[in-house]
């Protein structure tokens, strides 16, 4: 996982990003703490991008793919930052480096180990009768998640992918997966009884407006040649699929400022100890407080019922303990707006370049903190990089680490434009 964070106000946006980096396998997992994750978008313009999630994008690091485009844009500029966003994913659909039928299976093979994995996860939490095979576990849980994928969106830029094809290469990659799953889990697996659940809830989340594999998060952020305040746009990627990509974009996290709205903080991967903050509340902890006022009216009903008259208990069971619950939800969110958030966003609004910068290092840094000191696995460490993106000085670099030494490597800033 990873740690990013973006703060905007009328003076620019400042952007801080942790360098950990974690490398999955089937059931082993590794972190690195020297990853880039804050890019300049274009060498002139005042436009960034920042990643979190996974590093590489079918087979192919996204610090590669990023400075590709940068190359290709050159002295370009566009009107809007959408407009950079737009084109960058034109590009991307155009790259050939990664259309070959064997990259698309290779990696697509990948994303589907990943989701058989969570599946598994799931046959073992969800599934409360454990005298069921874990053959039959799964597949429970697979044709539960073809219901539940289905409540959500077809996805725009798959709408068109070929059906039959499409299952067929998933088909092919199923005894690969069983084998896998003998060798892991001590037990054997009919290929007949798997293939179907597996085959057809995976291609129901391929189409689907749901992120839950290896995704890459994009973050732009900064002006467009006629914006005058900063903006920040999230995209989810995930795999390229017949020359087709598979994204969405993340709209409940777009900020754009304006003489309406002052300042946004917006936390990405890692963002509780940042929720924390900015909502005066743990998000988990918020979350415990709605179920113990849950458990607190069905014992308040449970209690008074047995003291009541039948017909009016019976009257009393029939409300609606969701509704409550909702609305104390929705009621305690209008007072962290009003106690925590409002008067937080008013002093950021306020905030010069200099406290953006030192503002978004601490809540990383924070974060990493958090995680170093709990028990919890160290997905956020390493060397905070912080950039500062404003209208008339463009991408400027407040901390960033290097793998080599500038004061050895003149040449690399000479040529840089």
């Amino acid at each position: 996982m990873t740690a990013v964070t973006g703060i905007l106000n009328k003076n620019g946006v400042a952007v801080a990003a942790d360098s950990a980096i974690t490398v999955s396998g089937f059931q082993n997992r590794k972190v690195y703490n020297s990853a880039n994750k804050i890019f300049t978008l274009s060498k002139y313009k005042p436009v960034g991008i920042a990643i979190y999630n996974d590093a590489h994008f079918m087979g192919i690091p996204w610090e590669v793919i990023i400075k590709e485009y940068r190359e290709k844009i050159g002295k370009q500029s566009f009107d809007t930052l959408r407009e950079y966003r737009d084109d960058f994913f034109s590009w991307l659909k155009s790259m050939n480096y990664f259309t070959d039928d064997e990259t698309q299976k290779q990696t697509l093979f990948t994303d589907l180990i990943t989701f058989t994995q969570i599946a598994i996860n799931d046959a073992d939490k969800n599934v409360q009768d454990k005298s069921l095979s874990y053959q039959d576990r799964l597949v429970q849980v697979l044709n539960d998640y073809i219901d539940k994928i289905q409540n959500h969106n077809i996805l725009e830029s798959l709408k068109d992918l070929e059906e039959d094809s499409t299952k067929e290469i998933i088909k092919s990659q199923v005894p690969q997966i069983i084998e896998m799953l003998k060798y892991s889990l001590k037990e054997d697996f009919d290929e007949k009884i798997l293939r179907e659940p597996l085959v057809n809830s995976y291609y129901e989340y391929l189409k689907h407006d749901q992120f839950i594999t290896n995704t890459t998060g994009l973050i732009f952020t900064g002006y467009g040649k006629k914006e005058l305040f900063p903006r920040l746009l999230s995209v989810e990627v995930s795999i390229s699929i017949y020359d087709q990509l598979r994204y969405r974009y993340d709209t409940a996290n777009d900020a754009e400022v304006s003489n309406n709205e002052h300042a946004f903080i917006r936390p990405f991967a890692q963002t509780d100890v940042i929720n924390t903050i900015l909502q005066g509340i743990s998000p988990q902890l918020e979350q415990i407080f709605s179920d113990v006022f849950r458990n607190f009216i069905i014992s308040f009903i449970d209690q008074v019922g047995a003291i009541i008259p039948e017909d009016t208990a019976e009257q009393l069971n029939k409300l609606d303990v969701n509704k409550y619950v909702q609305a104390y939800k929705e009621k305690l969110n209008e007072v962290i707006k009003e106690k925590y958030v409002r008067p937080l966003m008013d002093a950021v609004s306020q905030l010069s370049k200099e406290d953006l910068a030192e503002m978004v290092e601490s809540l990383v840094y924070l974060t990493y903190l958090k995680k170093r000191f709990t028990m919890a696995e160290e997905s956020v460490g390493g060397p905070v990089d912080v950039a500062v993106i404003t209208k008339g000085d463009g991408f400027i670099w407040i901390k960033r680490k290097h793998y080599f030494d500038p004061e050895l490597n003149p040449h690399f800033f000479q040529k840089y434009f």
